[in-house]
């Protein structure tokens, strides 16, 4: 049982350097520093007596990025730096497509709405004004 556990353990190229806390204790972690800079921001703009809004959850993709480097902020091998580095392209890649998606379907929306104004106008139904 231990050599099956050794022979799996060396086929790992992107090995973490997590505690016993795991990513639970990781996430909790993350999440307080984010925390904390929103309160300092908020300090430092003077906005102290406004409801600050709990941080957003954190990725996966970053969790598994932090999970992989080391205190010296090194990635724990050049594997687990390649896999990083095409995540991170990917995610970027992925957000830009959304992004212009997004974009594009805005503008067609726009002229969606202003063509039916102007079919409704035509019709007569269409009141620009309030009664």
């Amino acid at each position: 049982m231990r050599k099956t556990a050794q022979a799996i353990q060396k086929q790992n190229t992107a090995p973490h350097v997590l505690s016993r806390g795991g990513y639970d204790y990781l996430e909790q972690k993350f999440l307080a520093e984010k925390m904390k800079k929103k309160l300092e921001e908020a300090t430092q703009s003077g906005s102290v007596d406004g409801v600050i809004d709990p941080p957003s959850p954190v990725r996966r993709h970053v969790k598994w990025k932090m999970t992989r480097t080391k205190k010296t902020k090194e990635m724990t091998t050049e594997a687990a730096k390649k896999i990083a580095e095409k995540i991170v392209s990917h995610f970027q890649l992925t957000m830009t497509i959304m992004f212009q998606y997004f974009e594009n379907a805005m503008y067609h929306c726009v002229f969606y709405v202003q063509d039916s104004f102007k079919e409704q106008a035509t019709q007569g139904s269409f009141v620009p004004h309030r009664r």
